[in-house]
């Protein structure tokens, strides 16, 4: 919207908010300062934000919740204001818009500028069905995305219509063919070599991701390393800070880049794989292992709890034993001892999983966070 600037529209600002401070009302007063003039409020030229807000973005019902501000220039009678609010984030969950804002001049110098947070009051919401909602320009990295678990959840998520960023270390050719295969159904995606324990890596990880697809929506925390078995007498801190690179750090680090990127995106989430280990009891000699995934599973609950009203959600999937290569080194009578204890007699399937992480991104999903989704056959049951 435009607004020319008046004496009147200082003189009544005054009458209403009683500031009769000289610089804006006293040209004598203000000939003398550096600004040599009257200057208007800084607060008239940003009351036309919340104009737009009420009137036109998003409109009726609409609640002005928070306002960041940079005053920029000064603005004078007679200056011609075009007042500017775009929309750069649409919290669907809570009912939340985040408005770019800005205010230029007649020269198109910036004068103002600074970020809206709107919320629709619930009266003038229209009753949530997950079936209305659909995802808009869905983008989702998935790390170790080129094997196992991490490679069945791409493939699931591009037929889901998200552009699936594919992340590996080491297995390039892996990574090619998850691609292959879904470019072949007219589907997007891009593998990314990206050793996520290198925070400079996951940075150009998150680069890539936005660079091709201008945007980021979700993360799926896969990558993993091997449950090495070995006694808490021959156990090291180096074996445990390992296992914590891996499983935690490399979350932690991927989560905080990509932040600013999900706090633009529609029904933005993340899940981060953890295991039934943390919630039963863990086997033998894989201490290192059960710890980095209880501190995954803890960093996910923390998340949901402080980035809720941003409109993110975050969960956990946690697997029973599922059939990969990741249980390569796992002894035969221990994956036959599993089977057995399992109510359903079966090692989970990588697609098994790949469906219920699937589930958490989608907007089926929406009310659900700081939960963990146990895919284990009934072996663990809370």
């Amino acid at each position: 919207m435009q607004h020319t600037i008046t004496a009147e529209d200082i003189r009544r600002f005054v009458e209403i908010t009683g500031d009769d401070n000289p610089l804006h009302v006293d040209h004598a007063f203000a000939q003398k300062t550096s600004l040599k003039g009257v200057v208007a409020h800084g607060m008239l030229s940003a009351s036309f934000i919340s104009t737009i807000i009420g009137k036109r973005i998003p409109g009726a019902g609409a609640l002005w919740v928070s306002q960041t501000l940079d005053f920029l220039l000064p603005v004078r009678i007679g200056d011609r204001l075009a007042i500017v609010a775009e929309v750069v984030g649409v919290h669907e969950s809570i009912g939340m818009l985040t408005l770019k804002t800005e205010i230029r001049n007649q020269h198109d110098q910036l004068v103002l500028t600074g970020e809206s947070k709107v919320k629709v009051v619930e009266s003038a919401v229209t009753p949530f069905s997950p079936d209305a909602v659909r995802q808009i320009n869905p983008v989702v990295i998935v790390t170790g995305g080129s094997r196992g678990i991490g490679a069945r959840t791409a493939a699931v998520l591009a037929a889901q219509g998200f552009a699936v960023v594919v992340n590996y270390r080491e297995d390039a050719e892996g990574a090619r063919r998850v691609v292959a295969e879904i470019e072949k159904r007219e589907q997007r995606a891009l593998a990314v070599r990206a050793d996520v324990t290198r925070p400079s890596d996951v940075r150009e990880l998150v680069d890539a991701a936005v660079g091709r697809f201008g945007g980021l929506s979700a993360v799926v925390n896969s990558a993993s390393s091997p449950m090495i078995y070995k006694p808490f007498a021959d156990l090291t801190l180096t074996d445990l800070s390992r296992q914590m690179e891996i499983q935690y750090y490399a979350a932690f680090d991927l989560i905080k880049a990509a932040l600013p990127f999900l706090e633009k995106a529609h029904n933005a989430a993340v899940v981060n794989i953890s295991s039934i280990v943390v919630d039963n009891v863990p086997p033998l000699h894989a201490m290192a292992f059960a710890a980095a995934k209880a501190a995954v599973t803890s960093m996910t609950k923390s998340l949901a709890v402080e980035y809720g009203p941003r409109g993110i959600r975050f969960n956990v999937v946690a697997p029973g034993m599922t059939d990969t290569e990741m249980i390569a080194l796992t002894p035969e009578k221990t994956k036959l001892l599993t089977r057995m204890q399992t109510p359903l007699r079966k090692l989970a399937d990588p697609a098994e999983v790949a469906e219920g992480i699937a589930f958490l991104l989608s907007p089926k999903a929406s009310h659900i966070t700081g939960e963990t989704l146990r895919i284990c056959g009934g072996g663990v049951m809370l």
